[in-house]
């Protein structure tokens, strides 16, 4: 045993950790430039223990043993409970890229009967007197920086409270990170091969102990003197959805799930301990959440991809009508058998979940490609609709039709998001026809006329508002969501060579840099979860960036669209959560990867299908700046989100094509609304289309030498145009 007065030293690049016997062990960080930092492991040794009356009690304790060789540091330590049990820690840290790495073993050693479970936690302390509510925080999908907006019900919605830990079957990549504004220093703790496993008991939020429990929680824990820390198994509090049905807002409260007191159990866990500093809050999220999913996602598995788009048009087709004298696609069909559930489902919206227009371009585009007149003539149909019904005296578009009980208008307000992803459709379904010499002059006087609207409504200072009554009356003045008609408004301009648009967009343009990228905002993406954080801003904010980018060639779009593509992809699911095999309420496909499903908004965990649809766009940004993590990513994307659609008939859906609309991957694990909505085909498709066009490839390689020269020079040719092939020739 190494005798109390011995400290051992393990060095990974500016960090230094310092174990001495019977003491606190201390990392330090000394960089060659900034503050020096101190990181106390308080404990290191953490339990909680229930009780059979129904008591918790913590026990905490120093390591008896620190035993150092060439590759780190092997220490030990014992706690024992008031009662008589005994947990034997077996605690390993190793030097590797520059950060500490710990596998964490702890074993019942002996068993007092009133000892019924417990849990063992790890904490790293931070160096200040910053109290966490000043501190900036990054849970995925969680939290981020100050969380500023998100539902006041939301985890982590109040950083001023004393304990912030999650469930990681939650969070996108099981990581938590907090930076210093004032310093810079980052620290982040890392849950390495997460196993994630859990049981059907674990959907209930009473206290539960089971072995079965494989799965840890992150967070950061105490106000005043915060510490990272893991908990496993994944305790979660001082808030936690998991709540009994009709609650589900009251947040407030532990969700306790604990090992039993048993010497077969199972109990390690492995951390990775990265310290910092970071010039600012994107640069160090970019790196903990690359360093996570560079040692935890899953290669991708490969989907038939061109099977899959041909899978989702053929269902499009099938159901576009038309019904009773109208074309368009039902709101949604019912799972497994892919059936209309009554007429009242037969509504068209025209962008967001019901994507009308965008899926008759693509009715249009499969049709011409195949020589299948029928489709081509569904596609028509539906753009006919639109563009002689949808338009109001003010000039913006109506967005919901209803066919039941009688074909009437809905009385929806119109949100910029949903007009400016049907509009596009618009103009692309024009262009193809353009293209091919079918002319749709009034297709065109539609488009024009929401452009026209949207350059009378924009605000002095580029902004435009979220939402609209149909006279064209603001109702929410919300500002977040201006980036959503950019890309529109510069194809326009491309379509129409009228500089107006092309103005607007740039004025929409400066606004978002300001107000989105430089502020790190991004809000409102979704027309259903009003001005919260959410996946699909960032999304969208990406798509608005590449836009001004290819429209100027500024290098400052590029820059705030890799910001925005790095917050979208902290959303995404980089690694494979396990359902639970005794459940019978689980929807999730069988035998698909959770891998590409991805956290929908905050205040929620439910997970859905939506960056099936972002492929293209991390692509293009690795091409534009040759860095691989965005084409390895957007592969990552491409097909495991694909391991969901019923290709072949292999998943038990009514139809080929068919996938599910959400889902959780949290408890109630692998349960959802068992739904199919338009959105979701839409997402699979267009990727893989814009894919053939641009680059003639429905993969997407890292590429070297010529070949990436090349296909470069074809993302250029794609962006001078917007992907409008009618403006080629002119």
């Amino acid at each position: 045993m190494t005798a109390p007065t011995r400290a051992d030293e393990l060095r990974a690049g500016n960090a230094t950790l310092t174990v001495t016997v019977g003491e606190t062990p201390l990392l330090r960080f000394n960089p060659q430039a900034g503050l020096p930092a101190e990181c106390p492991l308080p404990g290191p040794l953490l339990l909680t223990v229930l009780s059979t009356t129904g008591s918790t009690h913590e026990l905490s304790g120093t390591y008896d043993s620190v035993e150092s060789d060439n590759a780190g540091l092997q220490c030990q330590g014992q706690l024992t409970t008031p009662a008589g049990s005994v947990f034997l820690f077996n605690d390993r840290y190793t030097a590797t890229d520059e950060a500490i790495e710990l596998e964490r073993r702890v074993a019942v050693e002996s068993v007092a009967a009133i000892d019924e479970g417990f849990v063992s936690s790890f904490k790293l302390g931070l160096p200040g007197d910053r109290s966490l509510s000043e501190r900036e925080l990054f849970i995925p999908g969680i939290c981020y920086r100050k969380n500023a907006h998100v539902p006041a019900h939301a985890l982590a919605a109040d950083l001023s409270e004393e304990s912030i830990v999650v469930r990681e079957d939650r969070m996108p990549l099981p990581l938590v990170m907090t930076r210093d504004p004032g310093s810079g220093f980052t620290a982040a703790l890392i849950h390495l091969a997460p196993d994630g496993s859990t049981s059907m008991a674990d959907a209930k939020p009473e206290r539960l102990v089971d072995a079965r429990l494989q799965f840890a929680s992150l967070g950061i824990a105490g106000q005043a003197q915060p510490a990272l820390t893991i908990k496993y198994p994944g305790i979660e509090g001082q808030r936690t959805y998991l709540k009994p049905r009709g609650q589900r807002r009251d947040t407030h409260g532990w969700s306790e799930r604990f090992h039993p007191v048993r010497k077969d159990i199972d109990h390690a866990y492995k951390l990775r301990i990265e310290l910092a500093g970071h010039a600012g809050f994107p640069a160090a999220l970019r790196s903990v959440w690359r360093s996570a999913f560079e040692r935890i996602h899953p290669a991708p598995t490969r989907a038939d991809i061109a099977g899959s788009y041909d899978a989702g048009m053929k269902l499009v087709a099938a159901w576009a009508g038309p019904h009773d004298g109208h074309y368009g696609l039902p709101f949604r069909l019912k799972l497994p058998e892919g059936r209309l559930e009554g007429k009242e489902h037969l509504n068209f919206q025209m962008g967001f979940v019901g994507q009308q227009l965008p899926l008759a371009y693509h009715l249009i585009r499969r049709g011409i490609e195949t020589q299948d007149a029928a489709m081509t003539r569904q596609g028509e149909a539906m753009v006919d609709f639109w563009a002689k019904e949808s338009r109001t005296p003010a000039g913006l578009p109506r967005t919901w039709f209803d066919t039941f009980p009688k074909p009437h208008w809905r009385d929806y307000n119109t949100f910029l998001r949903v007009a400016s992803d049907g509009m596009t459709g618009a103009l692309r379904a024009w262009d193809i026809m353009a293209w091919n010499d079918h002319k749709k002059p009034e297709w065109l006087r539609f488009c024009r006329g929401f452009g026209d609207w949207l350059v009378k409504q924009q605000n002095p200072d580029g902004s435009w508002f979220r939402e609209f009554r149909q006279d064209g009356t603001p109702v929410d003045r919300g500002k977040q969501n201006t980036s959503h008609p950019i890309p529109f408004l510069l194809g326009l301009a491309i379509a129409t060579g009228d500089g107006k648009y092309r103005a607007a967009a740039l004025r929409a343009g400066d606004f978002c840099w300001r107000d989105v990228h430089e502020a790190f905002a991004y809000v409102g993406g979704t027309a259903d979860n009003p001005n919260v954080i959410d996946k699909e801003a960032g999304f969208l904010a990406l798509d608005a960036f590449l836009a001004l980018h290819d429209a100027t060639g500024d290098a400052r779009w590029l820059e705030a669209a890799s910001r925005a593509a790095d917050f979208t992809e902290t959303w995404a699911y980089c690694w494979n959560v396990p359902m639970p095999e005794d459940d019978p309420a689980v929807v999730f496909p069988k035998g698909a990867a959770t891998t590409g499903f991805s956290v929908i908004a905050t205040g929620h965990s439910g997970a859905d299908l939506f960056l099936a649809g972002a492929p293209f766009l991390y692509y293009r940004l690795y091409l534009k700046t040759g860095d691989r993590h965005y084409a390895e990513f957007a592969r990552q994307l491409l097909h495991d989100t694909r391991q969901s659609v019923d290709i072949d008939g292999s998943l038990g859906y009514g139809h080929t094509g068919l996938c599910t609309e959400a889902v959780s991957l949290a408890s109630p694990r692998g349960r959802g609304v068992n739904t199919w909505l338009p959105w979701l085909t839409y997402s699979m498709v267009d990727p893989v289309a814009n894919l053939q066009d641009a680059f003639r490839m429905t993969d997407m390689p890292v590429v070297e030498g010529e070949r990436l020269e090349e296909l470069r020079a074809r993302d250029r040719s794609f962006g001078r145009v917007r992907g409008l092939r009618s403006a080629i020739a002119k």
